[in-house]
Order: structure tokens, then C-alpha cells, then sequence
């Protein structure tokens, strides 16, 4: 079966991220755009999933935090190394 390309399933998915923006902005969230969402689920969520299906990416996209979103937007996706010397920190902490 054919992978689907980045833009078939913004396609497909456009409708449930609209919704969750229009829910960031009741909120308070104003700033939120579909775009940010967009790349928060790209680079953050499905980064590491080799082909999520439909049904799973909906449900990412309502289970959505906005702290994580917000997080995502000021600082930029995780970084791998950045997420090793903060374990490494935390492990230093626990002896």
C-alpha cells in the first residue's frame, strides 16, 4: 500500500485541527494557528511512529495538551541532545 504524503493527510485531517484551533481559541489561545498544530504533530508526535493510521491521528489531534502545544511554539521541538542532559541531570540528582 502507498504511503500518503504530508499533504494528503493534512487533507484529510484539516477539519479536526480547525476544530482544535476554534477550542485553543474559546480557551484563550488566540495565537494558535492550524500551522502550529500542524508541525507539533509532524515534528513531535508522529516523529518516531512509522505510519500512524487515520483513526490514530484524530485522536492525537483531540487529545492534544495545549501546555505541550504552547511549549512546542516557544521553544522550538525537542531536542534529542537537549533531552539526554536533561535525563543525565535528573539521574546526577537521584545518587
Amino acid at each position: 500500500m502507498r504511503r500518503r504524503s504530508d499533504k494528503e493527510w493534512y487533507d484529510q485531517l484539516e477539519i479536526a485541527i480547525l476544530i482544535r484551533v476554534e477550542d485553543f481559541k474559546i480557551m484563550g489561545y488566540r495565537e494558535i494557528e492550524a500551522e502550529h498544530i500542524w508541525s507539533f504533530l509532524v515534528e513531535v508526535i508522529w516523529k518516531d511512529q512509522e505510519d500512524p493510521q487515520l483513526h490514530q491521528r484524530i485522536h492525537d489531534i483531540l487529545q492534544m495538551k495545549i501546555a505541550e502545544l504552547m511549549d512546542f511554539i516557544t521553544m522550538g521541538p525537542p531536542d534529542e541532545e537537549m533531552k539526554e542532559d536533561a535525563l543525565e541531570l535528573l539521574m546526577g540528582e537521584q545518587d
